[in-house]
């Protein structure tokens, strides 16, 4: 069955609104780009990074690695600095997200991290500079990555309800909500349950068995998505189009030769935790309550809430 917001058209407000001011991150923006050119297009691509109103950002001012915190401490701000896309990023940077992520107890986290830490002491040429993620809200009104083409503050919702667009699975009303990374969709089976064979699993290897890997270009996660559905799939498409501007017919020839991708990627979707199946990595990113359900790619109601581990 659709959604409320599918259906009638309309979102939900609530009276009173917890809204914080936030500024979008332009230092970890350019920390995770893939290589100098993609740094130089958020001072040229305002719209592929800026944050736009009904997305999700998260907040970005702690650091994964604690001993490489030196990015977290060039520019101080009197609002959290947060992102809603990780902009154009390296494959390899994709996949220990993905790993990070996996992580089925708080053992396994930490001992991800530690396996991260211990690989970037002995390899000074390994860059993975994220920040430690949590959710912020749903924002409010659009703001830029870089002062050069406007303000760079905008308003974040940090509580009450919330209209947003569903990711790749179903939601159901009354069910728990985290967010997650478009690119880890292939992590996740049709049910919205961890999928657990093959590199998924959690006796593929070590951790640090599996960063060496994925840092040498030899080990992977497989980037079959799930299956969605023909109808799905077009209102996925209809909302990439005119949300992000993946148009697949726009600059085709350009795109496929300079290898420049014209739409906005790497962005934040909700989905639904399940209790059973899901790990650690996902309980630590739940951030509210489903208030009227939906299918994939439709919008939903939410109630936002503190993040909870």
């Amino acid at each position: 069955m659709a959604s409320v917001g599918q259906v009638t058209g309309t979102q939900v407000h609530s009276g009173p609104k917890h809204i914080l001011q936030c500024q979008v991150s332009e230092d970890v923006l350019r920390a995770l780009a893939d290589g100098e050119e993609h740094r130089d297009r958020i001072q040229r691509d305002k719209m592929l990074y800026c944050m736009h109103k009904h997305e999700l950002a998260l907040c970005c001012n702690v650091p994964y690695n604690t001993e490489n915190n030196m990015l977290f401490r060039l520019r101080k701000s009197a609002y959290p600095s947060v992102v809603t896309t990780l902009g154009f990023i390296a494959p390899k940077t994709r996949d220990l997200i993905r790993m990070v992520y996996n992580a089925p107890t708080d053992g396994d986290f930490e001992a991800i991290r530690d396996a991260i830490m211990t690989h970037a002491r002995s390899h000074p040429a390994f860059d993975f500079s994220i920040p430690s993620f949590v959710f912020q809200g749903v924002v409010q009104t659009q703001a830029w990555a870089t002062s050069n083409f406007g303000d760079t503050i905008g308003s974040v919702l940090v509580a009450g309800f919330a209209t947003i667009m569903n990711g790749h699975f179903h939601a159901y009303t009354g069910d728990l909500v985290h967010w997650y990374f478009d690119f880890e969709a292939n992590m996740f089976k049709e049910d919205g349950t961890r999928r657990t064979e093959g590199n998924f699993g959690v006796d593929a290897g070590t951790s640090l068995q599996k960063v060496e890997g994925i840092e040498d270009g030899m080990w992977n996660y497989n980037e079959q998505t799930p299956a969605m559905g023909d109808v799905a799939g077009e209102r996925k498409d209809f909302h990439e189009m005119r949300e992000h501007g993946k148009y697949p017919d726009m600059f085709k020839e350009y795109n496929s030769k300079q290898r420049k991708y014209g739409y906005k990627q790497n962005v934040v979707y909700p989905k639904t935790y399940h209790y059973v199946d899901c790990g650690y990595g996902d309980r630590i990113r739940v951030f509210g309550r489903v208030v009227n359900g939906g299918r994939p790619f439709e919008p939903i109601d939410v109630l936002l809430f503190s993040q909870c581990r």
